[in-house]
């Protein structure tokens, strides 16, 4: 019962960490530039459980059995007798079934994908042979049915440990969010006639002088400040090619190109950044983005290869009615697991209180 308890407690807080998710997109639907955000949930380690005492329970012997897949250099593999170990930052995860790949330094590793669906190649928890984490180097290697890698034609380490006649199965102590994903998809454009708005179609980011470094945003929602400078709503300045973009004629525009042509002359080109990885890239609040630090990043700085639209802002890509179903969704959830807790904890009660009376 107390280990359903403890279920049941993470999923209340997995919840209220969703909830707070949903409500802050919500609550930036119509921020310009918003991306809205969601939360990534995983199990806790599935954990071995062992009869202690009392007669061993019918048990299925036999040598392991794997069966796999492999495409585009990932693996997924299952065991009929036995178990694949991983090692967490929790501990180790047993489990029947596992997913892999050969990481850029040469250890086999779950999957770990980025926003968009990239695996990360140094990030993921190690896949464990019978000597700990499995090392590949820059060879081949295959999977067989007895669950050997194997690489030029020598054994490396086999993934599959045994079971014994008193183990009961697997567990896991319930869900936890373990990050805060992005979405990085583009809102739709809308229509605002003023000449100081910009949009970008395509992928890329605006480059903003603040005073805290340079941080991106996709809302153009731009004006001058009393220097004549293009700035954001809060003042930052809109950096160029040549530093700060400066207003120095009423006949500003922005070509597809992000040149600024004043008086018919290119005077400067807005600075846009793309990444070839948007995984590099951190909120910090609102519709401000920042550069993780170089040694954080898997991927490289890009030309935008997209388009400058004047006269219109990118709206945000918050969908009002699917986050509102989604909120619903995760209250019905909460209720349940309160439930839950509520009847878990009245059992609890009555077994003390009857044990108690006996």
């Amino acid at each position: 019962m107390i280990k359903g308890l403890y279920v049941a407690g993470t999923g209340l807080m997995t919840n209220v960490h969703k909830i707070d998710v949903i409500s802050n997109n919500l609550a930036n639907v119509n921020t310009s530039g918003y991306k809205r955000d969601t939360l990534e949930v995983e199990s806790f380690n599935n954990r071995l459980f062992t009869r202690i005492n009392g007669s061993n329970l019918p048990y299925k012997s036999g040598a392991s059995k794997v069966s796999s897949e492999s495409r585009n250099g990932e693996y997924t593999a299952q065991v009929e007798h036995g178990f694949f170990r991983v090692d967490t930052e929790n501990g180790i995860d047993y489990s029947k079934s596992v997913k892999f790949f050969k990481d850029s330094d040469g250890y086999l590793r779950t999957l770990y994908k980025n926003v968009g669906g990239q695996v990360n190649p140094l990030q993921g928890d190690y896949v464990l042979g019978k000597n700990g984490p499995i090392y590949i180097g820059d060879n081949e290697f295959e999977l067989d049915e007895a669950g050997n890698i194997t690489s030029g034609g020598a054994t490396l380490d086999n993934i599959v440990i045994q079971g014994s006649p008193n183990v009961i199965g697997t567990m896991s102590a319930g869900i936890r969010g373990y990050a805060v994903m992005t979405d990085f998809d583009q809102g739709q454009l809308e229509m605002t006639s003023g000449k100081f708005d910009l949009a970008l179609r395509g992928q890329g980011y605006f480059n903003l002088s603040t005073e805290n470094g340079t941080l991106l945003t996709r809302d153009g929602a731009f004006t001058i400040n009393n220097a004549g400078e293009l700035v954001s709503f809060d003042g930052s300045r809109v950096l160029g090619l040549n530093g700060p973009i400066e207003i120095t004629s009423d006949s500003f525009t922005v070509n597809e190109f992000g040149e600024v042509i004043q008086d018919g002359e290119i005077s400067d080109k807005i600075l846009i950044t793309d990444y070839t990885n948007v995984a590099d890239l951190e909120k910090v609040g609102g519709s401000y983005f920042r550069e993780k630090p170089e040694a954080e990043m898997t991927g490289e700085k890009t030309e935008f290869t997209g388009e400058v639209v004047q006269g219109f802002i990118e709206g945000s890509n918050t969908d009002a009615i699917s986050e509102m179903i989604r909120l619903i969704e995760m209250n019905r959830n909460y209720e349940s697991s309160q439930k839950v807790v509520t009847t878990i904890d009245d059992m609890i009660g009555r077994a003390v209180n009857d044990i108690a009376a006996v």
